[in-house]
């Protein structure tokens, strides 16, 4: 690693996302969502599948979590999301330059931070075991019991709003994520099932409760 902590990476790019005022997320439906927590989450899961696939010692663990520290920071210089990866790979060298750190995996890092929302990369038998886990850990992160919530939440500031709205809301956008598994790692792909089930067990106890289709 640079040489810093993750935790002192972390507070930087929380401190940073605040002063231009992009720690939430601009989208008026959803404005719970903060991206400071978000990419707190992310660092969490890509732990979790690297202590679940039994992998620290065989990949560079220091660059694979500064770069999830990082990897949404670029939302600090601008709000344009097709650009963020990039703008987030900026943002990791200006730290660097700050911090004055010596980095011997700088680019490794950069390299991660800047391919992360590449997701179709996951599909290359060549992708690093480090960006195919930080991709997954992205993923992971705001789906499941998460998503469950978000949809209540953001059905909950909508000016019209009823149980039944929210469960054919809830039914029309749950089909991909029901429908595919797209980790690639033996304990993500535990993991989306494990959401999955619970995903599928929700919906079937709302729709008994609203008795959708008595």
């Amino acid at each position: 690693m640079c040489n810093g902590a993750h935790n002192d990476m972390y507070g930087y790019v929380k401190e940073m996302l605040a002063e231009n005022d992009i720690a939430a997320t601009k989208n008026k439906s959803f404005p719970f969502r903060r991206r400071s927590e978000h990419i707190w989450r992310v660092v969490k899961w890509t732990e979790r599948l690297i202590d679940g696939n039994g992998i620290s010692g065989a990949i560079d663990t220091d660059s694979l979590l500064a770069a999830a520290v990082f990897h949404d920071s670029g939302y600090a210089i601008s709000i344009d999301g097709s650009r963020h990866a990039a703008n987030s790979a900026v943002f990791f060298d200006r730290y660097v330059a700050e911090k004055g750190l010596a980095c011997g995996n700088y680019d490794f890092t950069r390299y991660l931070i800047s391919n992360h929302s590449n997701k179709y990369m996951m599909d290359d038998g060549d992708t690093p075991t480090e960006l195919v886990t930080l991709m997954e850990a992205d993923l992971l992160d705001e789906t499941g019991a998460m998503s469950i919530v978000w949809d209540c939440m953001m059905e909950g500031g909508q000016d019209e709003q009823s149980f039944l709205k929210t469960y054919r809301h809830m039914e029309s956008f749950s089909g991909d994520m029901l429908e595919n598994n797209p980790m690639k790692t033996k304990k993500a792909r535990e993991i989306w099932a494990g959401k999955q089930d619970l995903y599928r067990e929700f919906l079937r106890h709302l729709a008994y409760d609203l008795a959708v289709g008595d």
